[in-house]
């Protein structure tokens, strides 16, 4: 009788043992790797805020709800325009990163092109405390879009080119050329799986394309908005006008992290071979 109990009992505390493993998979959500999403468009820093062009200010908010999700905590919009605001998440504009204090405080970092428009903002980036905050930031999950990247060599801290950026950027201040001024970017499946829509004619979208062949040795494998318009300038390459290193906020938060699926995967094979041996 005893032995018997002994065994119920032992059975039971595995159980709850397991249960608990389960319920903190999933109640503790895994440190995501940072995000970094180059953008190849000053719909934002000048379309939405200084024009108030409609199409452009329908794109600025999917943009808010991608990279910032449910998440309580504001998005950071770091640069030299002033003014640009959100209707679906909270956003705080800021001068320079040390305005911003603790970034850890933002679901995501937004930095807008030099005057809204046409090509990335080094200078807000140069220094190296505020590169350190930057990767930091990046390391614990964070999300960080650079609106209007020419492969520049002040974001190479961050998008790790290494200088070869600009090389494989096409359009306005990349080295591949192409057009300046398009309208022809197409929105992908990734790009609707993570809340964007396909844009509207704003006079000129896209300013910059990125060669998606060289870029996913990098890491950016996640094209948004597919740009065919700059199609043969690098071969049989495809080019985005919209390329991220990972998933929006909005996709992780709706998809169970890996480390909870392996959690309890491993938790149900353990209660298999415990029955297995017990017959």
């Amino acid at each position: 009788m005893m032995s018997f109990l002994g065994a119920l009992g032992a059975r039971v505390t595995t159980v709850a043992a397991v249960t608990l493993m389960i319920c903190a998979g999933f109640g503790t959500q895994a440190a995501r790797a940072g995000t970094v999403i180059l953008e190849g468009s000053d719909a934002i820093g000048l379309h939405c805020t200084q024009t108030s062009d409609a199409g452009a200010c329908a794109y600025e908010q999917q943009v808010w709800t991608a990279i910032g999700g449910t998440d309580s905590r504001s998005i950071a919009v770091i640069g030299d325009v002033a003014g640009v605001s959100s209707t679906t998440h909270p956003v705080l504009d800021f001068s320079s990163v040390a305005a911003a204090g603790s970034l850890s405080n933002y679901v995501a970092l937004y930095f807008v092109a030099g005057g809204g428009c046409c090509s990335e903002n080094d200078s807000i980036v140069s220094s190296p405390t505020d590169q350190a905050a930057i990767l930091s930031y990046l390391a614990s999950g964070g999300t960080v879009m650079i609106e209007n990247y020419t492969g520049g060599a002040g974001w190479d801290f961050a998008v790790g080119t290494g200088g070869a950026g600009n090389s494989y950027v096409a359009g306005v201040g990349g080295g591949l050329g192409g057009t300046s001024c398009t309208d022809g970017e197409v929105v992908s499946a990734t790009g609707l799986a993570n809340g964007f829509t396909q844009p509207p004619t704003i006079s000129c979208w896209t300013h910059q394309a990125y060669d998606q062949t060289y870029f996913a040795t990098l890491g950016f494998t996640q094209s948004f908005f597919d740009a065919p318009d700059y199609a043969g300038l690098a071969g049989t390459d495809t080019f985005s006008s919209l390329l991220s290193s990972g998933s929006t906020v909005t996709v992780t938060e709706s998809v169970p992290e890996p480390a909870s699926i392996a959690l309890i995967g491993s938790a149900i094979a353990g209660l298999g071979m415990m029955r297995r041996r017990r017959r």
